[in-house]
């Protein structure tokens, strides 16, 4: 992906974190950025799976519609999803 098309994601990115009000979801997006497993997310969250579920669709729905979605960008960029 070039530069210009990082920045711009980049950007979008940060936009949506700002959106977030909710702590679970911001720990959960911290840490999944981070490479834990979902199982780890859950302990250091305090959070059980179900509710770690929950919160990683509504964040899919959100990033989705902010227009953060893979098929938003061009197909050499691979989405990676660390959710299980």
């Amino acid at each position: 992906m070039n530069r210009r098309r990082r920045e711009a994601r980049a950007e979008l990115v940060r936009q949506y974190l700002e959106t977030i009000t909710s702590d679970d979801q911001r720990l959960v997006c911290f840490f999944l950025m981070r490479g834990c497993d979902p199982e780890d997310v859950c302990r250091r969250v305090g959070i059980s799976c179900e509710r770690y579920d929950l919160i990683v669709a509504e964040t899919a729905v959100e990033m989705r519609n902010f227009g953060l979605a893979p098929e938003d960008w061009p197909e050499d960029e691979e989405a990676e999803y660390p959710c299980h």
